[in-house]
């Protein structure tokens, strides 16, 4: 079994202002578990496990990706499921959110039928960290931040990704890169 997911990367404009905002998530006192520099991204489709025999058959079918490649506004920040009660942090996309959804439901099309159903509705965000017990800051902080502009960059590929679960965090591996037209 492999574990997977398909995500959108950052550029290395966005990604340093995310971890700049990402940092300061982390020295705020909130017990929190930051993302890793090189984990940011947008999950488009997580797959979860995986059987190793399928791993073929669903790079094919995701290869067949046609997708126009287009831009999006990093901007804004937010918690699931609230900001008086977070668990997730995260960066937000304002521009091209509505071509991010229709990415996300081509990729659906494809992969699908491959690991866990995907029930939960698509909301484009990149998730900074991961909140495991005291809060009580992370309001302000995310509000303070709620309106930054992390830039504009082109999206022009989806890549698989495999994870591997260690106890120091997650270690992602590219499998396949899909270039949009």
């Amino acid at each position: 079994m492999v574990r997977l997911f398909i995500a959108v990367d950052l550029s290395s404009e966005v990604r340093s202002k995310v971890i700049a905002f990402r940092d300061a998530v982390s020295n705020s006192g909130a017990d929190v578990k930051p993302v890793e520099d090189e984990n940011l991204h947008i999950t488009l489709r997580f797959l979860g496990e995986v059987r190793d025999d399928l791993l073929t058959e669903l790079k094919h079918n995701l290869s067949n990706l046609s997708f126009n490649s287009f831009r999006m506004h990093v901007k804004g920040t937010g918690a699931f499921p609230s900001i008086s009660s977070p668990r997730v942090i995260w960066v937000g996309v304002e521009e091209g959110e509505d071509q991010l959804r229709a990415l996300h439901d081509a990729v659906e099309e494809l992969v699908g039928k491959y690991g866990v159903s995907d029930e939960r509705e698509f909301t484009p965000h990149i998730t900074v960290a991961r909140v495991r017990g005291r809060a009580s800051v992370l309001g302000k902080l995310i509000n303070q931040w709620r309106d930054f502009d992390f830039g504009w960059q082109t999206v022009d590929s989806v890549t698989l990704k495999k994870s591997t679960l260690t106890p120091r965090g997650p270690i992602y591996e590219n499998l396949l890169t899909i270039g949009l037209k």
